[in-house]
């Protein structure tokens, strides 16, 4: 594959794709850091791909949640304020835990099923220290817990705000104990749901937003 072209290999197959994994990867391990820059002629000559590759790899990590795309900026790191991921962390509670409320009991035929096959997928990616498929993984169980709040509109913002906050769980990702956590958190739910217990799956849901926002505002302040 030669550089600055864009090759038929580049648009039928994934190699833009292998690019946004490997930035994603960079972001995760903290060789890329909130508000730096990513330059397509440096993406290009580091990792030997196509122009193409490039762009479509930057608007990938857009789509994840991030970077963030601005005129006369260009694409950069997508990082927040103090103040920022409170306002954020406040939307997602009450969006969440009003999606929680609302999932009926005794719970639809085969979200338990769902839930905890998901939940084994990303237990054992933690173990194995696959952050990437952790990150994936964690998303497909919320999307998957509260799509059966039975609101559409609701479960499609709380995905929306879960993205805006993806830079903030991975900075966190590479915590041991934190993933521990978060698995134990998601087979607590497992569990809330299978008692029918809508109050307990409620307060569950609001005390698993508590660890990354308390731990991003830890690192902000600290700085």
């Amino acid at each position: 594959m030669s550089r600055g072209t864009d090759t038929g290999e580049d648009r039928s197959g994934s190699g833009w794709q292998l690019v946004a994994d490997r930035l994603q990867s960079d972001v995760i391990f903290g060789r890329i850091h909130p508000r730096e820059h990513l330059v397509e002629d440096e993406i290009m000559m580091r990792l030997n791909v196509s122009r193409y590759a490039a762009r479509r790899a930057f608007d990938e990590l857009q789509r994840l949640g991030l970077a963030v795309r601005e005129h006369n900026r260009g694409v950069y790191i997508r990082s927040y304020t103090g103040n920022e991921v409170e306002d954020l962390y406040e939307v997602r509670e009450l969006l969440e835990t009003r999606a929680a409320a609302r999932i009926p009991v005794p719970v639809p035929n085969g979200l338990i099923e769902r839930l905890s096959d998901i939940e084994r997928q990303h237990e054992r990616a933690s173990r194995e220290q696959r952050l990437a498929d952790v990150s994936t993984l964690n998303n497909d169980f919320h999307t998957a817990l509260y799509q059966a709040c039975g609101n559409p509109m609701l479960s499609e913002a709380i995905s929306l705000y879960s993205l805006r906050t993806q830079p903030i769980r991975m900075h966190f990702s590479t915590d041991d104990a934190w993933r521990r956590q978060a698995v134990a958190d998601h087979w607590a739910m497992v569990k809330a749901l299978e008692e029918g217990d809508a109050e307990k799956l409620v307060g569950l849901c609001r005390e698993h937003l508590k660890g990354p926002k308390a731990h991003y505002l830890q690192l902000y302040h600290g700085r």
